[in-house]
């Protein structure tokens, strides 16, 4: 893994960027959004998992929520509820929410060429970036806003996304047309503040039918989805399989074959 620093002159930000070189003969790129509060160095195990398929990975950092961000805001003795709420607060500003989508779409322009075979995804904070940059119908503060950025993507991982109807319109869940994967856990609650598992695949329901899939990790919180906390190693090998598996499919356009033995229990659903 080696970091770079891409730089951004039109809007004079920084983007730090995670780079996973394709073991073999690559497959094509796969771009990462980490969630509020990551860092580019963080979802290693999803890095090496799937550079080890064979493909090209970059995991993008924000700089308007990133680590220092989280630190700034995070005080002595606050509780992970309250935590929790000043998160999404900072979540909901105008000016990241129209940073991230422009920062995935400058790593793309810089990393890929243009006929390369993309997919993309993001955890938690993530998924808006990753929706976002498709060209999905977001919502923000100031109103319903769209991307066109004329990028083609091969499909997309939804790692913890929050509920419907808070970042992402019903109309932009109905404009995900490529394969997706969504992924939560039955302990995924409480980041944003409020929200529950169940919420969180409402998405998977309001996607239009056709090569979406989901997987619930029995166990699993929100954290540990990002490979952070105490015995977090079942939830990142399953994590690492399952996406993995996920992408071969995509690549070779057919539906997965999910892995058969996990550490964890895994509920999968398609539609």
């Amino acid at each position: 893994m080696d970091t770079v620093e891409l730089f951004d002159a039109s809007r004079q930000r920084p983007i730090p960027v995670a780079l996973y070189p394709a073991q073999g003969k690559p497959l094509g790129w796969l771009l990462f959004s980490v969630g509020f509060g990551g860092s580019c160095t963080g979802y290693a195990f999803l890095g090496r998992a799937w550079s080890q398929l064979g493909f090209q990975v970059a995991v993008i950092e924000h700089v308007g929520s990133n680590a220092d961000v989280l630190k700034q805001i995070h005080r002595p003795g606050m509780r992970q509820a309250e935590l929790a709420v000043v998160v999404g607060q900072r979540a909901r500003q105008e000016e990241e929410l129209l940073a991230r989508p422009l920062d995935l779409a400058f790593v793309r322009a810089n990393l890929c060429g243009q006929s390369d075979w993309v997919g993309l995804g993001g955890h938690s904070f993530g998924t808006y970036t990753a929706l976002a940059g498709m060209g999905c119908e977001m919502l923000l503060p100031s109103g319903p806003r769209n991307w066109d950025f004329g990028l083609d993507w091969a499909g997309v991982v939804l790692l913890s996304p929050p509920s419907p109807d808070t970042v992402v319109s019903d109309r932009g869940l109905s404009q995900v047309t490529i394969p997706c994967l969504l992924l939560t856990g039955t302990r995924d609650s409480g980041m944003p503040a409020g929200v529950t598992y169940q919420q969180r695949l409402q998405n998977f329901e309001r996607l239009p039918a056709g090569r979406k899939y989901s997987a619930l990790l029995v166990g699993a919180d929100h954290m540990s989805l990002a490979g952070i906390g105490l015995a977090v190693a079942p939830v990142v090998e399953t994590l690492a399989q399952v996406t993995g598996q996920f992408w071969l499919a995509v690549q070779q356009d057919r539906d997965p074959n999910w892995p058969g033995r996990l550490p964890m229990e895994v509920k999968y659903e398609q539609g």
